[in-house]
């Protein structure tokens, strides 16, 4: 859902002629360098109780820490600073004790995933950008200094992101210019420049052509279910994450999955390349590449338009209001998207979420269980499934 906002906002963005550019920020041993003072004066701020606070000192307090070389064990140190790593507590702590960032910002944008942040703001010009972002890149600096917090310059890395060709902007924090790149790999997904996602769906093709070439040697020797277990766990699972994020990708592009997916099927039913894979799909009850496709995306779609969905996204895509306009299709529970003047951006969540939501029976959109939903549309889905063949 993260990366679906990102590339939401970008796309908006792109959409209006803007060049768009990011810093994604990499902070040094983010979760060691937690000042302890610092973050339960922050929990003042959030309203905590002094027993919770006091609570929280102790969880945080009289920690040590020891390092072992084969049988040898060193002195043991009290640590003084960090959240352990690995708890329950790390991530929620980290994320307040990082939750004021943003307001340093005065132009540009922040989005905060964990330890995982991006600025980004949009302009007419790369040259513009780049001044907004070095200007934003101060306010970041004297943040981190007055929170204990370290970049890693190194790995903090910038990108522009255009549809008008390959655009530069250098972006300079404390003087220091910021690596440019052409991609970068936010959240489990590779980001081009461009958004057309095809080195993510590369890297996706190949981790899936791995797994097949393992599910193809032990297909033999297992019976149907632990198959269908595979198939599910290690080919799906992989085809499933931020699947609303890389389905945005051209035809073109997303036609090697396809083939893969295809290729999954008739090794799991242990048939010959040229079998017809519809056959396979109705046998086993399943989705096929475009239904699944569907599913994803309705399925985020719903949350959007249920308010289930994080609060900044699901202002994207909004039920008609029957109050204001009692059309047919306010009535029959469909969706409203917010325009889009390109071929490009029209490719976003939102508009291909709302395209396919529409298209259902009103019986399916006028559901408010997640549950229900989910099994009503892959049942709609399967009956609805054309043979390409």
């Amino acid at each position: 859902m993260a990366n679906c906002y990102l590339t939401e906002n970008i796309k908006s963005r792109l959409d209006k002629g803007n060049v768009v550019g990011a810093v994604f920020i990499d902070l040094k041993k983010a979760f060691d360098t937690v000042n302890h003072n610092i973050l339960l004066n922050k929990l003042t701020i959030f309203n905590f109780s002094e027993h919770a606070i006091g609570w929280f000192a102790s969880y945080l307090e009289h920690r040590e820490q020891r390092v072992k070389i084969n049988t040898e064990l060193s002195t043991p140190l009290q640590s003084t600073m960090g959240i352990p790593q690995g708890s329950i507590l790390g991530p929620l702590l980290f994320s307040l004790y990082i939750n004021d960032l943003p307001t340093c910002f005065q132009s540009a944008n922040c989005q905060m995933y964990a330890d995982d942040t991006v600025i980004y703001a949009s302009a007419r010009t790369p040259i513009v950008v780049a001044e907004t972002l070095t200007k934003e890149m101060e306010g970041i600096s004297q943040w981190l200094k007055d929170n204990h917090l370290t970049l890693n310059v190194k790995k903090t890395v910038s990108m522009c992101f255009s549809i008008r060709g390959k655009a530069k902007c250098t972006i300079k924090i404390d003087q220091e210019a910021i690596e440019e790149v052409e991609e970068f790999k936010f959240l489990g997904i590779i980001l081009d420049s461009q958004l057309k996602f095809n080195k993510h769906i590369n890297k996706l093709c190949k981790t899936v052509r791995t797994n097949l070439n393992c599910f193809r040697m032990i297909r033999y020797h297992i019976p149907v279910k632990p198959a269908l277990l595979f198939f599910h766990a290690m080919i799906l699972s992989h085809l499933s994450y931020c699947v609303t994020v890389w389905g945005q990708a051209s035809q073109t592009t997303v036609k090697p999955i396809i083939s893969l997916y295809k290729r999954a099927l008739k090794i799991m039913d242990q048939k010959p390349i040229m079998w017809h894979h519809c056959l396979i799909v109705q046998k086993y009850n399943l989705l096929n590449f475009d239904s699944f496709i569907k599913f994803s995306f309705l399925k985020l779609t719903f949350k959007c338009a249920n308010n289930l969905a994080p609060a900044v996204l699901c202002p994207f895509v909004t039920k008609i209001n029957t109050r204001r306009v009692a059309t047919r299709r306010a009535v029959g529970g469909n969706c409203i998207a917010e325009g889009r003047k390109t071929t490009f951006s029209q490719s976003c969540f939102s508009v291909i979420g709302t395209h396919f939501w529409n298209d259902l029976p009103t019986e399916i959109k006028t559901q408010t269980e997640l549950k229900t939903f989910n099994r009503k549309v892959k049942y709609w889905l399967k009956e609805n499934q054309i043979c390409g063949h």
